[in-house]
């Protein structure tokens, strides 16, 4: 009958034991990823409890994984994603990274995100980005939606504007006509500003579905995340999310 060596078992469990527990703390120790983002309350804040935070750190949750939002200027943001600076960006329109090699897009939507343009003068309805031809028009600097759709040759002029705040302003100096830009974003800027007489025009201009973005040394995450993703649209849990935090800011 063979022996069975006691002494080599034991030195196999322990040596097993030990490597669990390596694994076990390298994965608890490991640095949360950083997700850049370039919007503002209610849908994302820098403490990572906005509407889009909440539903990508879920996702991100599902695959054991921590992520952290970082705040980033949008006319650089996508630039420091492809450097890998950042680790990913919170979400962008369909094909943002068309000019950076090295930017992945996980290719299940989460969210449809409104355009639309706020006033202090006029009250014609919108009809679309060709309706912009009259008008003086502020936008975001960086916003690759504005960048492609809203041009010298639609508009009577057009600014970019890095700082939401002096976009807004434009408004109350009578140096724009319109400003475009996130419905709920707005909402929330006019709220912080105290400006009653800013309205949002109707309809909107354009809903645009939108996509988180990863640097390609991650890419090896994307089909996870967007097999979460169409996991968390069937079982309610974006719906919720949703509800719970820009529900107040519905028409």
């Amino acid at each position: 009958m063979k022996k069975v060596n006691f002494g080599k078992m034991a030195v196999f469990a322990i040596t097993a034991a030990v490597c669990s527990c390596l694994l076990l703390n390298s994965a608890e120790s490991a640095e949360p990823l950083d997700i850049a983002s370039i919007y503002k309350a209610p849908i994302s804040t820098p403490e990572g409890t906005g509407m889009a935070d909440l539903i990508v750190k879920e996702a991100f949750s599902r695959i054991g994984l921590k992520i952290q939002i970082v705040p980033a200027a949008s006319a650089t943001a996508l630039e420091k994603v492809d450097k890998g600076s950042y680790d990913g960006d919170i979400f962008r329109v369909d094909g943002a990274n068309k000019k950076f090699p090295n930017i992945v897009q996980v290719p299940e939507t989460y969210y449809d995100y409104e355009f639309v343009a706020f006033t202090k003068t006029v009250n014609a309805p919108m009809t679309g980005y060709d309706g912009l031809k009259p008008y003086r028009v502020a936008v975001p600097k960086g916003w690759i939606e504005t960048d492609n759709n809203v041009r010298d040759d639609n508009t009577k002029s057009v600014v970019r504007i890095a700082s939401v705040f002096d976009m807004f302003n434009t408004l109350n100096k009578g140096e724009a006509d319109l400003v475009i830009y996130n419905r709920l974003m707005g909402y929330e800027m006019i709220k912080e500003m105290g400006a009653s007489d800013i309205h949002a025009l109707e309809p909107m201009l354009v809903s645009r579905p939108m996509f988180l973005y990863l640097n390609k040394k991650h890419q090896d995450l994307v089909p996870k995340l967007a097999a979460v993703f169409k996991d968390m649209k069937k079982d309610g849990s974006i719906q919720k999310i949703i509800a719970e935090t820009v529900g107040k800011y519905k028409k």
